[in-house]
């Protein structure tokens, strides 16, 4: 998805379009509402929309939301696959 999107964002550049990539961690909705999901790392779908329009406004071509998925996914992105 991630390089899909990074092709879509390189080719509408130029008319002006935005392309945004949410990677979203734990949300919680009615469809969650089952699932044993982590406690303090869950955001709500309120706070999700909120990070979302404010990426928007910032030209972000990625989003993490909440915010410290960001630092959690570059030592994931980091860590040798061998581990």
């Amino acid at each position: 998805m991630q390089a899909f999107l990074e092709g879509l964002r390189a080719r509408l550049f130029k008319v002006g379009v935005q392309v945004v990539d949410i990677k979203p961690g734990f949300v919680a909705t009615p469809m969650t509402a089952g699932l044993p999901l982590p406690g303090p790392p869950v955001a709500t779908p309120e706070k999700v929309a909120k990070d979302i329009v404010r990426g928007i406004d910032r030209k972000k071509d990625v989003l993490y939301t909440p915010w410290f998925w960001w630092g959690i996914m570059l030592i994931i992105r980091n860590v040798p696959r061998f581990l």
